[in-house]
Formats: structure tokens, C-alpha cells, sequence
């Protein structure tokens, strides 16, 4: 009772009272008159609150017999299924309503609910033959809801089922979970085959995982009703495809067929086999899947070339499976990337990664367990650090420049001035001025060059020490004179060739020209592609008499990482080409030398290793926290990480700051530990294989299927995947014994199911595949003389805690129990009725 009606109460009474002392009685005829009315609106407040009691009654249950009268019954066991239910009548209290259904594929009420018994099995025939239902399919989940369907609201039923169990449409598995909620309770009976049983395909069996190369073996389990061998064909399809044909004899009684199609590729593998028995109309399509593993799978990433790299042939010596790509190939999705255990970015640029692709790795790595190592980085390295990338979050380092020691430093610059008419007067002048300007930035071990060009260089001073071209700079530039047209391309590859006989850590074009100058794009590519491989930039001024292209020379600029400086006057071409090359001077993102790597004392790797070999460059980096370093390099009085590893995730990612080639890393790949040292840091990275340490099963002996767990796993956490792709749940596991765990699967339906397993820790995930078969297959077709299926039968009896072939139990009890809530207001209103007329006969001729 709340405060609002006892407000209306304390009301009520008071205005009784008040009315009251105006009743024309006296004696004790008043306050009994006012006692009454104050009973009579107590009750009718009390009859306002909706007050209620418990109510406990018996119902009695309700039987529906439920008829397969599917194109696989014919009719010798319809018969047997109408006498089957007349003798059950005969036992049925007659406090319990029956009904007929019957179904194929879809279910129709045949006779409604009555308690009269149905005792006559010729009527029960008939009106099984003559249901008006579709028989070219058994949809035993149609006819559970039709059941449902038909029973009153809040009632509970007892169905009697009498099928073959042989479905093939609908998935009654979808019901199972929800049988004993709803109040439904199954009470199968398997109907027999009369005369000779046709052949019958009862189970398809096939290992759960392969070895990569090795056979897939497969067994039929059949049976063959006939009295003689009788001649087949089996086919196996991997994506509709037949990869396989054997003729097959089967001989009378139970027997296995075994077949076997070799396991090509690493991942999973869904055969598709096919069973035609022409001569007993059998012609049965089933699927089947494995998991196919093999050696630990890296994907190499190389844009560079189409050979692969020497450290993936390193790799394939140590049994490691390598495949190439290049990035533009690389998967923009995780799953694309689960056949891989790891991934191997070789000098593969971080710009030329899209974002989606990026994404795809850290998913991969952080929520797969996936491996990432990254060795070296390619693109013009410039660029690649003054850009941030999502990649560099992954990473356990940092990339960036820290500068040379003067004694370590190796620079080679050549300028390129155009000579053409467009260049008379104060503009080759001022060109001259600029390359004085050039050679003062540069130290005297630093080499300098100086080309000229209309269409075609010539050498005004060749490449040396620019210690040794001072003195006659001035002399050999007074002689530069304007002519001629211009062709800058053989410029720009004369000084490629001289750069590349060099050397030079830092390889710098400064090129002086007003860019018109004939230009074939695809040509150009192809050398703009050959400088940026040997990070060769080419920095461009526009400098001419009228037109400049500027369009020309910023693309040559950005091709190659190099910057496009716009002239505004020619007094400060030499300020603008001593900025230049204080730029390209001022930071380096790696050094060159030769360094001896060594164990960083953090680090429990490579213990072994008493003598490292040199390295000729490396890329310099600071590592984050969290990072593990194993291997530095130390330059001058820094030392610099030269191996960094860190968890990401569920993932691990490692870099590797030099090239592993034959610029830097010559001595290493000659190193007779090159293999092994590799081999120890890749199988690190990549996820771990615990596929030998699981066994995975599906117990449904109780009705309800799940997922059997055993293997070394702690806390391990699944996700529950259909074969095609369409439905996906998590599985939790609990817990039964030491390495033994259990989930409950029975809301996933009926078919196959892809299971991720992994550990569960925050370590890097174990992570493994495993394809198990909830429920029972589907039939194929609609075949009479087939055994039944009895399995699926059983299912549904445990299911709903119910028997199997026991229907005489669905009469036990013959009611149930049921309680409910009943309203007291009828209770309330007589004893009100009575106190009003006690009333009136108090007050007699005073109402008058």
C-alpha cells in the first residue's frame, strides 16, 4: 500500500465521520451505522489496490501426433504410422486433448483437438494420405512451429513424432535450445523400412587436420540394401570444381569407401563429395572440412625486385614456407592475412602502404597474435621521415636523423647547369656564382661535380674532392658560354652514372634549368624509379629567359625526394643553392661505415654469438619504451638499436634498422650464422603453432551439443564462425578438468563452423583453426526404403527431456501443475454489499 491510498483512505473515513454526526439515530444506532460505512470503504479501498492470491489448478496436457508424410514415407509406413497411433489411443486418458498434424514441407492439421479417441486406423490412413501438404521435403523445424502453433497460449504439449528423421530442409537445430522453454516435449519414433532397404549413406569422416602435401582421407560409412554388388561413382569438388572421380562397387551390408585428394594449400579446405548409385536412384552431394597446416608461413613484402630476397632464401633453408608479394598486393583485410603467420616488410617504403592495408596489419598482429618484422625501409627516406605513417604505431622504434661524425660522413654532389640560349647573359653568370656558392658548403673530402648541358653534358669539372677543385673552380667556369637547345635527360643520367660509381652516403642532383626540355613520361619513370632505388635526389631551380616549367621540374623534384626552389630573382640563386646543400647536410637518416654490432646486455638472445660480423650502414632510430633491444650499433659515443622487439597486442613486432643485402649487410650474408641468426628471429615474430597440442570434438550425447576442449591452453577464448561466412558468436569455455574445457553451442544451429581457438593471455596468442560439425547432416534427397535416422531423432528427445521410441510416456502425467495470480476484488465486493444493506435496515424510516 503506498502513501496515495492511504491519502484516499484517511479521506474516505474522515467524510464518513463528518456525514456521520448528521444521521437523524440515537442510542447506538449512530455509531453503528458509522462503524458500517467505515468497514464498507475500507473494503473498497483495499478491492482499488489489485490485490491478489496464488492460485494452484491442474491442466491437462496436450498430445499432438506429428506425421512424416514426406515422399521418403511410403505408404506400408504411413499404415504402420496410423495403427501405431490407433493403439496409443487406446491407452490415452481421456482427460487429454489429441490432434493430428501431419507435415512435409511445410505441416497442416489433419484433426483438431478432441477427446474422442481416434481408434480407427483405416481413417487415420486416409487422412494421411490425403493431407494437403508439399512431400518433396521432410522440415521437421516447420512442423515444430506449427505445433507450437496450434497449442492454447500458456499450455504445454506433448508431441508424438513419427518420421525417418531424414531432413532435408529447414534446421530444427535452430529450435533445440528453446524446446523446454516453450513447454514442448518430443517423443520421437523412428518409423521402420519395410521390404528391402535401399542404399544409405550414413556418415562422411575426414581427419581434422593435414599436413600441407600429404593425403586427405576420406570415409563413407554405407550401407547397401541390395542383394547383389551394385556399381557407383564418387566425386570429390574443392569451389565446384572436380578434382577427383573413382568408380566405387558396393557390396551388400555396411561397409567404408574410402578416397583420398591431396591437401595442396595451407589453411582451410571444404570438399564437397558426391555419392551417385544409379542403380538405386541414390545421387547424394556432402561437405566436409579440414584444416591443412604445414610449416610456419611468411609472407614476404618486396617492391624492389621479382627474385626473392637472399633473406627469404635463408629462411626456406631453415624450413620456413616464404612467399612474395609486393605491397601494392598486400592484403587490405585481416582475413587475408590468416593464412600467413607472419609478415616481412623488406625495404618496403611506409608511404607505400594505403591506410587499409595498415589497418589490416595491426589487426592482424593485435587481435590475431600475428608476427610483423620489418627490415630496413625503402622510398626516399626523406620523405619517408618527415611523413608520419600509421605504420611507425606498430613499430617498437622511432626513425629518425641524428646527424654523421664529420669523420664518417661521405657526401658526393653534382650540379647540372643548362647551357642553352635561355641562359644568356646574367643567368649563366649568376650560375656560375651559385656553383662557387656550392663548393663552399661542402668539406675538402667531400666530392663535387659540375656538369653543363644543351642537348647533351659535357664535363666542366669532374667528380673529385671539392678540396681539390677550388683553385681552378673560377678558370673553368669562365670558359661556360650559353647555346644550343635543351635536353635534360642525358644530363640527368651522366650524373647518375658518376653517383653511382661513388661511395657517398649522401647522393644529391642540383639542377639549374628553365625545364623546357622534350619529356616522355614513361621514360622518365623508369630513371626517376633507378634514383630513388639508390637514394639519389635531385633538387631543381627554375632559371631562364621567359617560360619556365615549373610543372616539369617540381615533378622531377618530387619523383625523387628532392625539393623544387621557385627563382625570384637572380641575386639569390646562390643563396638558394647553399640552402640546398646545407639541407641535404644538415640531417642523414642512416649512417654508413663499417660498425661491429653487438649483444645489448638487456638482452637473453644470442649468447652464442662471440663474433659479429661488420655492417656497412644502418638506419638510425631511437627505440620506445616497452621496447626490447637486443642488438646495438654503436657510432661514435652513441649507441643505436639495431634489433628491437616489442608485444603489440596479442602480436609481436620486430625491426631490423640495416638492409639484410649486399649494400649494408655483405659481410652478414657471407656470415655462415646468417641463416640460423634469422631463422631464430623470424620464428620469434611469428605466431606460435599449437595445433598439435589441441583436440577439439562436439558431444551432443545429452541433446544439447558442445564444444569438447583439450590442450595445453590457459584461458583459451574462441570465436564460432558458419561455413559461409554468414554467422559468427563467441564461445566462452568453462573450465573441467586440468587441460580440459567445455562451451555450450547449441543456439549456433545445425552445419559446419569454423573455430578460432587462441590462449587467451595478453602474451602473443596461440592461436589455431579447428572445423567441427554441429548437429546432423541435412539429407540430400527425398529417398524412400532409407534407415532412420535415429541420431537426429535422439537429439530431439534429449533436448526436451523426453525418450525415444517410447510415445506411451507422452501420456505420463496425464496433467501438470499449473499456478497463477487471481484477483480478490470478487472476494471484496459481497461483504461491501452485505455491510450497506445492514445499513439501511439500522436506519429504517430515518432514510425517509
Amino acid at each position: 500500500m503506498n502513501l496515495s491510498s492511504i491519502t484516499l483512505w484517511l479521506l474516505a473515513c474522515t467524510l464518513v465521520l463528518w456525514f456521520g454526526r448528521r444521521i437523524p439515530l440515537s442510542g447506538l444506532r449512530r455509531p453503528a451505522v458509522i462503524a458500517l460505512r467505515l468497514a464498507a470503504v475500507s473494503l473498497v479501498c483495499l478491492a482499488s489496490l489489485g490485490l491478489s492470491r496464488r492460485s494452484v489448478s491442474e491442466q491437462p496436457q496436450y498430445v499432438l501426433y506429428l506425421v512424416d508424410v514426406s515422399s521418403s514415407m511410403d505408404a506400408r509406413q504411413l499404415g504402420w504410422a496410423a495403427r501405431r497411433i490407433s493403439s496409443l489411443e487406446a491407452i490415452r486418458p481421456a482427460v487429454m486433448p489429441r490432434a493430428l498434424l501431419a507435415f512435409g514441407a511445410e505441416a497442416k492439421t489433419l484433426i483438431p483437438f478432441g477427446r474422442e479417441p481416434l481408434s480407427d486406423p483405416e481413417a487415420i490412413e486416409a487422412a494421411l494420405r490425403g493431407a494437403d501438404v508439399s512431400r518433396e521435403a521432410t522440415n521437421l523445424e516447420a512442423a515444430m512451429l506449427e505445433a507450437l502453433r496450434r497449442l492454447p497460449p500458456g499450455r504445454s504439449g506433448q508431441v508424438v513424432l513419427l518420421s525417418d528423421g531424414a531432413e532435408t530442409a529447414g534446421d530444427i537445430g535452430r529450435l533445440l535450445p528453446h524446446l523446454r522453454r516453450l513447454g514442448l516435449r518430443m517423443f520421437p519414433v523412428a518409423v521402420p523400412v519395410f521390404g528391402r532397404a535401399t542404399t544409405i549413406w550414413d556418415q562422411l569422416v575426414a581427419p581434422p587436420v593435414v599436413q600441407r602435401g600429404a593425403p586427405v582421407s576420406l570415409q563413407l560409412v554405407v550401407f547397401s540394401g541390395a542383394s547383389e554388388p551394385r556399381n557407383g561413382q564418387l566425386s570429390v569438388s574443392v569451389s565446384g570444381v572436380t578434382i577427383k572421380r573413382q568408380p566405387v562397387r558396393l557390396q551388400p551390408g555396411w561397409q567404408v569407401l574410402t578416397s583420398s585428394v591431396p591437401a595442396i594449400q595451407q589453411g582451410a579446405l571444404g570438399l564437397e563429395v558426391q555419392l551417385a548409385i544409379p542403380g538405386e536412384g541414390l545421387q547424394e552431394r556432402r561437405s566436409v572440412y579440414t584444416q591443412v597446416e604445414g610449416p610456419p608461413h611468411l609472407l614476404v613484402v618486396d617492391d624492389e625486385g621479382t627474385a626473392m630476397p637472399l633473406l627469404g632464401q635463408a629462411l626456406r633453408r631453415r624450413g620456413i614456407d616464404v612467399s612474395l608479394a609486393r605491397s601494392v598486393d598486400l592484403p587490405a583485410q585481416p582475413p587475408g592475412l590468416q593464412d600467413y603467420d607472419g609478415v616481412l616488410l623488406f625495404d618496403v617504403a611506409k608511404s607505400a602502404l594505403r591506410a587499409e592495408q595498415t589497418e589490416a596489419l595491426r589487426a592482424y598482429v593485435e587481435r590475431f597474435g600475428g608476427g610483423l618484422l620489418v627490415v630496413g625501409l625503402g622510398g626516399s627516406l626523406a620523405q619517408e621521415l618527415a611523413t608520419p605513417a600509421r605504420l611507425d604505431e606498430l613499430l617498437p622504434v622511432t626513425y629518425e636523423a641524428k646527424g654523421l661524425e664529420e669523420s664518417q660522413r661521405r657526401v658526393c654532389m653534382i650540379m647540372l647547369i643548362d647551357r642553352s640560349a635561355s641562359m644568356l647573359g646574367a643567368r649563366i653568370a649568376a650560375a656560375k656564382r651559385g656553383a662557387v656558392a656550392l663548393v663552399k658548403q661542402l668539406q675538402p673530402e667531400d666530392l663535387v661535380g659540375l656538369l653543363a648541358f644543351d642537348t647533351k653534358p659535357y664535363v666542366v669539372v669532374e667528380v673529385q674532392p671539392a678540396g681539390a677543385v677550388r683553385p681552378e673552380l673560377i678558370d673553368r667556369l669562365a670558359r661556360l658560354r650559353s647555346t644550343g637547345g635543351t635536353d635534360v635527360f642525358p644530363a640527368l643520367q651522366a650524373a647518375k652514372s658518376r653517383l653511382d660509381q661513388t661511395d657517398a652516403t649522401v647522393k644529391h642532383i642540383l639542377l639549374l634549368s628553365d625545364g623546357n626540355t622534350p619529356f616522355d613520361r614513361r621514360v622518365y619513370q623508369a630513371l626517376t624509379a633507378e634514383l630513388r632505388a639508390r637514394h639519389i635526389t635531385v633538387s631543381t631551380v627554375g632559371v631562364g629567359a621567359a617560360f619556365i616549367n615549373t610543372q616539369y621540374l617540381r615533378w622531377v623534384a618530387d619523383q625523387t625526394g628532392g625539393r623544387f626552389h621557385q627563382l625570384r630573382n637572380l641575386e639569390e640563386l646562390p643563396v638558394l643553392i647553399a640552402q640546398d646543400a646545407q639541407q641535404e647536410l644538415g640531417k642523414l637518416p642512416f649512417t654508413e661505415g663499417a660498425f661491429r654490432p653487438m649483444r645489448s646486455p638487456t638482452s637473453d638472445w644470442f649468447d652464442d654469438v662471440a663474433d659479429w660480423p661488420l655492417l656497412r650502414g644502418y638506419l638510425t632510430t631511437t627505440p620506445k619504451p616497452g621496447a626490447q633491444v637486443d642488438v646495438t650499433v654503436k657510432a661514435g659515443e652513441t649507441e643505436d638499436p639495431l634489433l628491437a622487439r616489442w608485444m603489440r597486442g596479442r602480436g609481436r613486432v620486430v625491426v631490423f634498422t640495416s638492409d639484410a643485402n649486399t649494400r649494408w649487410s655483405p659481410d652478414w650474408i657471407r656470415w655462415p650464422g646468417f641463416d640460423a641468426w634469422w631463422a631464430h628471429v623470424a620464428r620469434w615474430t611469428m605466431r606460435r603453432d599449437t595445433s598439435e597440442e589441441v583436440f577439439v570434438w562436439v558431444d551432443d550425447q545429452d541433446g544439447t551439443p558442445r564444444v569438447m576442449l583439450e590442450g595445453r591452453l590457459e584461458e583459451p577464448r574462441g570465436t564460432l564462425t558458419s561455413a559461409d561466412g554468414t554467422r559468427t558468436s563467441p564461445v566462452s569455455f568453462v573450465q573441467t578438468g586440468r587441460w580440459r574445457w567445455q562451451a555450450s553451442v547449441e543456439s549456433a544451429g545445425s552445419g559446419w563452423f569454423e573455430l578460432a581457438l587462441d590462449s587467451g593471455h595478453d602474451e602473443p596468442a596461440g592461436f589455431t583453426t579447428r572445423w567441427i560439425e554441429i548437429g546432423t547432416a541435412p539429407a540430400a534427397q527425398e529417398l524412400p526404403g532409407q534407415l532412420p535416422r535415429e541420431a537426429r531423432l535422439r537429439q530431439l528427445a534429449m533436448a526436451s527431456t523426453a525418450a525415444f521410441d517410447a510415445p506411451d510416456l507422452a501420456f505420463v502425467p496425464p496433467s501438470a501443475r499449473t499456478s497463477g495470480q487471481q484477483p480478490l476484488l470478487p472476494w471484496f465486493l459481497p461483504p461491501v454489499l452485505l455491510l450497506l444493506l445492514v445499513d439501511v435496515a439500522l436506519r429504517g424510516s430515518s432514510m425517509l
